[in-house]
């Protein structure tokens, strides 16, 4: 095995008269390049080592090849650690680092590329039987594959798939450059089967089929309608099967419902089939590649145990042209109790002697601080107490203290108070506020009670203006379970 490259160089050395006078050095250049057991490479002038041994690279179908160099005079010589394999392309790239001895450096890059293999070409299919889009009455005893040139059958093993999937035995000819599927048992009637093979075939020369092929054929004329399987599924991989005219309860509120049809169907008008009641935000997402199933998405998060259905109209269409007879209605409670939002009860101020109540009701009444106790003058910050109670669910520990710290604020208007947060912390039903609290709320909400309880400062002022007390969405309990939306109450300070 010899293989040669050579260059003749031609170095035009210009000179411009000026003042000074400056020659131009000519650049270094690869004259000669000679590959046999090892690579030979002579320069125009003697290089840099450092230089060559950072900008020489060797690799072998893409892997980079060591080995060790010598040098004499203009001459590199190159030996890779193992000898050239057969079958194999490699490619020597000398870099623009490459210099010689006066800093004189390549132009660009050289890249030689050489094969060890008797032939480059990529192997292709020809021919296939039964041909792409069969429809055939009669099963087939054999799908036969005719290649452009003999196979690796090892790799064919490899790329082959079939589905659905079917037993198989393979009868190669004599040059393996044609084969015959022969299926062991019969097909089943009224199935598409789609035969794929992947660019992990290679030829006997370690050449790979540059795309992947696909054919697909039909047995038997089918006459049924589609059949429908529908389940939810989080993220995580958790799933359930829904089930028609049921109410069908416990569904993640993150889920998404995946509607799965037992054949392809002509999924490019099956969002005009599907619809859900009463009306949300959906993104529909067929597979257009299979045809077979379709994600839907809601794009908010559905309110905590209400009814929801899902409806598919009559009318899905399979690739055959069968339609489903009826429509099909999947009542949803998306009510899993993990995933139980937080619900805010309401809140209770201690004004002296007087509860304020905090909740949707009173947004925007009146408020007047007891001056007795909040003097408008001396501004003492006398501490008093606010309590909020929450909902949360029942398989949660408590509500996330930090997140508390961090979501509830109160904040006012026009210098009619100035009021701050100091302590913080939750009570338990031992506490002797925790039931009278829970009594002035009237609260008959389900889930697991939890009433926090909050030391402010409140100074008074003798303006009028407002009061709000705020919790954003990002409040939630142990189990990552929020407010859905943030709460903002105002109180009108008199």
């Amino acid at each position: 095995m010899r293989y040669i490259y050579s260059s003749l160089s031609i170095y035009l050395f210009l000179i411009s008269v000026t003042s000074c006078g400056n020659w131009f050095l000519p650049p270094l250049e690869i004259n000669s390049l000679i590959i046999e057991n090892n690579i030979i490479i002579v320069f125009s002038a003697q290089p840099s080592e450092e230089s060559i041994k950072k900008a020489f690279s060797l690799t072998e179908d893409g892997q980079t090849i060591s080995g060790s160099f010598s040098f004499s005079n203009k001459t590199v010589v190159f030996n890779p650690l193992n000898s050239f394999r057969d079958n194999y392309e490699y490619i020597i790239t000398i870099s623009t680092i490459a210099e010689d001895r006066k800093g004189n450096s390549l132009l660009n890059d050289f890249i030689h590329k050489f094969y060890t293999k008797q032939d480059i070409e990529d192997p292709r299919i020809l021919n296939i039987s039964p041909i792409n889009e069969s429809n055939l009455i009669l099963s087939p005893d054999k799908i036969s594959i005719v290649f452009s040139k003999s196979i690796d059958i090892v790799s064919f093993d490899r790329a082959i798939s079939i589905n659905p999937s079917i037993s198989y035995v393979l009868e190669w000819n004599t040059e393996y450059s044609a084969v015959d599927i022969i299926p062991l048992k019969p097909l089943i009637k009224g199935t598409r089967y789609t035969l794929t093979i992947n660019t992990l075939l290679t030829d006997i020369y370690r050449n790979a089929m540059l795309t992947v092929f696909k054919s697909t054929f039909l047995y038997g004329l089918d006459m049924n309608p589609p059949e429908i399987n529908i389940i939810w599924q989080t993220s995580d991989g958790a799933s359930g099967p829904l089930i028609p005219n049921y109410e069908n309860h416990n569904i993640p509120s993150s889920s998404d419902i995946i509607i799965k049809f037992d054949k392809q169907i002509l999924i490019d008008a099956i969002a005009g089939f599907i619809e859900i009641n009463p009306p949300v935000s959906i993104s529909i997402t067929p597979n257009f590649i299979t045809k077979d199933s379709v994600i839907i998405t809601l794009n908010n998060i559905p309110r905590w145990n209400n009814n929801y259905s899902l409806k598919l109209k009559k009318g899905i269409t399979d690739t055959f042209g069968n339609k489903t007879e009826s429509d099909l209605f999947f009542p949803l409670f998306f009510n899993k109790e993990n995933y139980r939002p937080i619900l805010f009860s309401g809140g209770i101020l201690k004004n002296n002697l007087d509860y304020i109540y905090i909740n949707s009701t009173t947004d925007y009444s009146a408020i007047t601080f007891d001056v007795t106790y909040f003097d408008p003058s001396s501004n003492t910050g006398i501490p008093t107490e606010l309590y909020y109670a929450f909902r949360i669910s029942n398989e949660a520990d408590s509500l996330s203290l930090v997140s508390a710290m961090q979501a509830i604020s109160i904040s006012t208007r026009n210098s009619c108070a100035y009021i701050s947060i100091r302590t913080m912390n939750f009570l338990t039903s031992v506490d002797s506020e925790y039931n009278i609290i829970h009594s002035m709320l009237n609260d008959n909400e389900d889930g697991k009670l939890c009433i926090l309880k909050i030391g402010i400062d409140i100074e008074n002022r003798d303006n009028r203006g407002l009061i709000i007390f705020s919790i954003r969405n990002s409040i939630s309990d142990n189990l990552g379970n929020t407010i859905i939306n943030p709460i903002n109450i105002t109180l009108n300070k008199q």
